[in-house]
């Protein structure tokens, strides 16, 4: 059975993914819904930067490459912004999120990919991953 705090980390990740697809619609001009979807996407792959480097410094010997990585990460997503709004910095983000990932699962803990946080972050990644798949089609 789900605890309350399961459930509301997976109603708050799934619809932690709406936005990418709300600032797609067509309701206002391009360049407004492009950088909707830029400056959302910043903040997300900077929180889950966050989050890497909380559950690395919680570790009694944190890994000074998963320190660095989520630093990286997090600098990389304020770089998009600086960046022309357009291909580049959508393909930055992404690769961002993709590494991510990637990260939680090689550096955190094995385990980790097994638990429903890890499915969980992957199924999401994954709707991400499409959002910026359709973005790329949109936007330009």
């Amino acid at each position: 059975m789900m605890q309350n705090s399961q459930r509301l980390t997976v109603l708050l990740t799934v619809c932690g993914a709406l936005p990418f697809y709300l600032a797609q619609l067509p309701v206002l001009d391009e360049a407004t819904r492009l950088y909707a979807f830029l400056s959302y996407g910043a903040v997300i792959a900077s929180f889950m930067a966050g989050t890497l480097w909380g559950l690395v410094q919680a570790r009694e010997r944190p890994p000074l490459s998963a320190i660095a990585i989520s630093n990286g990460f997090a600098l990389a997503a304020w770089a998009s912004l600086l960046m022309p709004a357009g291909r580049l910095a959508l393909a930055v983000q992404a690769i961002s999120f993709i590494g991510l990932l990637a990260t939680d699962r090689s550096l955190l803990s094995r385990a980790l990919e097994k638990s429903w946080y890890f499915a969980l972050r992957l199924r999401v990644t994954l709707l991400v991953l499409a959002a910026y798949g359709l973005a790329l089609l949109t936007f330009a």
